[in-house]
């Protein structure tokens, strides 16, 4: 059984351990754009179809 008597809390560095996990988290979220803190930080998106499928108007 181990002895807890005299030990020290490492509170500190848990805490600092899990502030530094939830700015992680949070620079992430903001790189793939799930949020929008930043403006033009994070991935860029590109445009997959560059076709127009719009109708054609024909004047007569």
């Amino acid at each position: 059984m181990p002895r807890l008597i005299g030990k020290k809390n490492n509170s500190a560095l848990y805490a600092g351990f899990a502030f530094l996990i939830a700015l992680v988290g949070a620079i992430a979220l903001e790189y793939f754009g799930v949020i929008n803190y930043i403006p033009n930080f994070g991935k860029e998106t590109k445009a997959n179809n560059t076709s127009t499928n719009q109708p054609v108007q024909i004047k007569k």
